[in-house]
């Protein structure tokens, strides 16, 4: 009797303890390395927006409108804002390649498309911004820190 009731109370920790860091890992930016290619995003050569954001997304999924509405509203109000949102199911080879393992994830590029930041899940509005402004290093803040966990 004992050992159902540790072997069931040891099954919730474990349980909380994963839901906890399943929660704070979802959405959160990450700096992440290399860069997509022009041809593959539908950019052409003469087109240098400022930043570009990549959005891989699946159908019949309901983060993924969350996130685009915060990307049509974020472009509405960043200057030269260029996203791009890629179907995962159907361009496997773009998500084999930039480790897409779920749906949404979003890439931050710069001009040059290099990826600076990525997120898997669900990011706040405000960590998009946050990515879009630039690096630590640079004076701006990162895109984790958003004013909700600043206080």
């Amino acid at each position: 009797m004992i050992v159902r009731v540790v072997a069931v109370l040891s099954v919730l920790v474990a349980t909380g303890v994963f839901s906890v860091w399943w929660r704070r890992r979802e959405g959160r930016m990450y700096e992440a390395q290399g860069s997509f290619d022009r041809r593959d995003l539908g950019i052409g050569f003469r087109e240098k927006p400022c930043a570009t954001v990549v959005e891989f997304y699946g159908e019949g999924c309901a983060p993924c409108v969350t996130v685009e509405h915060r990307l049509d509203k974020i472009a509405e109000t960043v200057c030269d804002l260029r996203v791009v949102k890629l179907d995962a199911g159907e361009r496997l080879d773009l998500a084999d390649r930039y480790n897409v393992k779920r749906v949404p994830t979003i890439f931050v590029t710069d001009p040059d498309l290099r990826i600076l930041w990525r997120a898997s899940g669900v990011p706040t509005e405000q960590a998009i911004v946050n990515a879009l402004l630039g690096p630590e290093w640079a004076g701006r803040p990162h895109p984790s820190l958003d004013e909700a966990s600043r206080s």
